[in-house]
């Protein structure tokens, strides 16, 4: 989700949690004002938070992006070895916009991204030294629901050589 709301000369986006949305928002003096609240923009920033928001979820803010969704099957087949989509570093994995896997808590046990169910396969987790590494290998097949149909373009670009995608059936 990633919501821009308008009011009083203030801009306010609320939205998921994602690795660079801090460092974005700090771009253009965002104030991260809580949970229920978001983040807090100056009205001359509108445009570049919805640029912010093209870039990390694939929609413009908009309400109305959020308002039709669909489920989405994803067959994971990484092919692009100099920048895997599937494998992470002592970092959780993302693919447009969502959260699909990561680790949780000191002991760094493995779970996967709210909305996320792996059908087939599912991720690995190897912990080396205080470090782990994160993958989903080639063959698994994973459900990411709710995700909007306007970002669906969006999904296809950050799948090009990592994987294919269908829409889900109800």
């Amino acid at each position: 989700m990633a919501v821009i709301t308008v009011l009083d000369g203030h801009i306010t986006l609320k939205a998921d949690f994602h690795p660079e949305l801090a460092t974005q928002a700090r771009r253009y003096r965002g104030r991260f004002m809580g949970k229920e609240t978001g983040w807090s923009f100056r009205h001359e920033h509108e445009e570049a938070v919805r640029n912010v928001c093209r870039t990390l979820y694939g929609v413009d803010g908009t309400p109305e992006a959020w308002a039709d969704r669909c489920n989405v099957q994803i067959e994971v087949n990484e092919q692009n070895i100099r920048t895997p989509l599937w494998r992470q570093f002592n970092a959780d994995i993302y693919v447009a916009g969502r959260h699909v896997a990561g680790v949780f808590g000191p002991r760094q046990v493995l779970r996967t991204g709210k909305g996320v169910k792996f059908l087939r396969g599912g991720p690995c987790c190897a912990l080396q030294h205080g470090a782990y590494e994160m993958d989903v290998p080639s063959g698994t097949l994973l459900e990411i629901r709710n995700y909007p149909r306007a970002a669906l373009d969006f999904l296809a670009h950050c799948l090009d050589g990592h994987g294919s995608w269908t829409v889900a059936r109800d």
